[in-house]
């Protein structure tokens, strides 16, 4: 398959730390490749371990069962969301344009099609998949939405925005740039598949969100 990964190359005998892990990456990413081409009732963990060129022996050492596997692959992917935003937060000294930036981010992040098909996947399948649900909002959803909601107040106590319920705002927030493309890419009407197309919605977004909330200097 073209499109999955080749393995890293192995040179035999005891695995490293370092090849270990290399294994670990490499698994996820031909497990990602094969949820999104196949789907999740038909990738199977032999499958897996097929197109990874592992053992099914090393692959059920690392995952005891393919809704393990999967919630290591949302978990992966929540964490490169994670990463990214705390990055942003850390070395932004305006919390307005971080938030900017960050939303802007995970806009784009959602239409990847490895984070749509997790999403959708989760939205199909998550009652099968036990405490994936839970797990996703504890684990990647709650700290996101605080990431953001800490910006949202640093910029209301410098009384540039007007915000008391912090986390209530940044739902809205949310759901004014991420509602409409999320929907419309599920439905495969892709119209914010042109990287121009989505920064101009989002930049309307952003704009309608400031026109309701920025304090106007006098």
């Amino acid at each position: 398959m073209s499109d999955v990964p080749s393995r890293p190359p192995h040179t035999g005998g005891r695995p490293t730390p370092e090849g270990s892990a290399q294994l670990d990456r490499h698994v996820l990413e031909v497990a990602t490749a094969l949820f999104i081409k196949q789907g999740y009732a038909a990738t199977s963990l032999e499958r897996i371990a097929r197109v990874a060129e592992c053992s099914k022996a090393s692959l059920y050492r690392r995952y005891a069962s393919k809704e393990d596997l999967f919630r290591a692959v949302v978990a992966a992917r929540g964490k490169l969301l994670l990463e990214a935003a705390g990055a942003v937060e850390a070395s932004s000294t305006d919390p307005l344009l971080a938030t900017r930036e960050i939303c802007q981010f995970f806009l784009d992040f959602m239409l990847r099609p490895e984070t749509l098909e997790a999403y959708r996947i989760v939205i199909a399948d998550g009652h099968r998949i036990a405490s994936i649900v839970d797990d996703m909002m504890h684990t990647i959803v709650e700290p996101f939405v605080a990431t953001l909601s800490r910006l949202i107040k640093a910029a209301a106590d410098a009384g540039r925005i007007h915000s008391t319920d912090h986390e209530e705002t940044t739902r809205i927030l949310i759901s004014l740039f991420l509602g409409w493309p999320l929907q419309n890419t599920m439905l495969g009407l892709n119209k914010l598949n042109d990287p121009q197309t989505r920064t101009h919605f989002f930049e309307r977004a952003w704009q309608i969100f400031l026109s309701g909330i920025c304090i106007q200097e006098k």
